[in-house]
C-alpha cells in the first residue's frame, strides 16, 4: 500500500470517523474536496487513500451509489465444524426460520449417483428450502438424500434438521463433510428467492456429508447471500 504519508492521513481519518460513528456503514463518504480541506491534502490523495480503503473492504464503490462505508455481513459461518445453519442466526441473536419450497422424490441424477456413490437408476429425496433469519432471506439450501433415510423429516415442522432426521432413521453419526467453495453471479431463480439484488454475488457450500463409515449420505448445496454471510475457519501451518 501506499508509503505517501498524505494518503496515509486521509486513510486515518475516514477510519477515525468510522470508529467514532461519524461515518456509519451505508453510509457515503464527504466529497473529494471536503476530505482533502480537512485533511489538508490534495484530491489526488484523497483518491489514492479510497482506492487502498476498497481494496481492504473498509469502504464499497460503485457507479451508482459512489463511496460509502462497507455494511459488515452480521453472520460467520465457520467452515472448520459442522455448525448448523440454523444456529448460525440464532447466535447473532436472530430467529432462524425455514420455508420449505419443495419436497420430492426424483432418479438420482448421473452426478448425483457419483457423489453419493448410488447405482443408477436409484431414486432421492430432493428437498428444496430458504433458511431465513428474523423472516428475511439468507440461505437457498438444496439437500439430496437416498429415499430411506428421511422418515422423520417433515416439511410440517417449525425448524426440521435434516441432520436430525438421517441420524435419526439410520442410527448412524454424521462425522464429517467435504465442502467446495465457489462465487456465484446473478442466478434468477435463486437469486429471486433469496430477495438479492442482481449485482449481489453469492457464495455456494457445495457439501457431502459422511457418515463414520465413510458412507456419504447427504449431498447438500447452500447458497449464502454474500451481504448478510462471511467464512471463516482456523487455518495452521504445516511443518517444513
Amino acid at each position: 500500500m501506499s508509503v505517501n504519508p498524505d494518503v496515509n492521513k486521509v486513510k486515518e481519518w475516514i477510519l477515525q470517523e468510522i470508529v467514532a460513528e461519524h461515518l456509519k456503514p451505508g453510509e457515503s463518504l464527504p466529497s473529494l474536496l471536503t476530505m482533502a480541506r480537512t485533511c489538508e491534502v490534495k484530491t489526488d490523495d484523497v483518491q489514492v487513500a479510497i482506492h487502498e480503503l476498497v481494496t481492504e473492504q473498509i469502504v464499497s464503490e460503485n457507479f451508482e451509489e459512489g463511496v460509502r462505508v462497507k455494511i459488515p455481513q452480521p453472520f460467520f459461518y465457520p467452515l472448520d465444524e459442522l455448525m448448523s445453519i440454523s444456529r448460525m442466526i440464532s447466535d447473532k441473536g436472530y430467529q432462524h426460520g425455514t420455508v420449505v419450497l419443495s419436497l420430492d422424490e426424483e432418479m438420482a441424477s448421473l452426478d448425483d449417483c457419483r457423489v453419493m456413490n448410488l447405482e443408477q437408476g436409484h431414486f432421492i429425496t430432493v428437498i428444496e428450502r430458504i433458511r431465513t433469519a428474523n423472516t428475511q432471506p439468507v440461505v437457498y439450501c438444496l439437500d439430496k438424500v437416498a429415499v430411506n433415510v428421511l422418515q422423520h423429516f417433515s416439511h410440517h415442522d417449525e425448524h426440521p434438521s435434516i441432520l436430525k432426521a438421517i441420524e435419526m432413521t439410520t442410527q448412524q453419526s454424521i462425522a464429517y463433510a467435504e465442502t467446495e467453495i465457489e462465487t456465484i453471479s446473478y442466478e434468477p431463480y435463486i437469486s429471486e428467492a433469496l430477495e438479492a439484488d442482481p449485482h449481489e454475488g453469492l457464495m455456494l457450500l457445495r457439501q457431502v456429508h459422511y457418515t463414520s463409515e465413510g458412507q456419504p449420505i447427504l449431498y447438500s448445496l447452500n447458497y449464502f447471500k454474500s451481504s448478510l454471510v462471511k467464512f471463516k475457519t482456523v487455518r495452521k501451518r504445516l511443518e517444513l
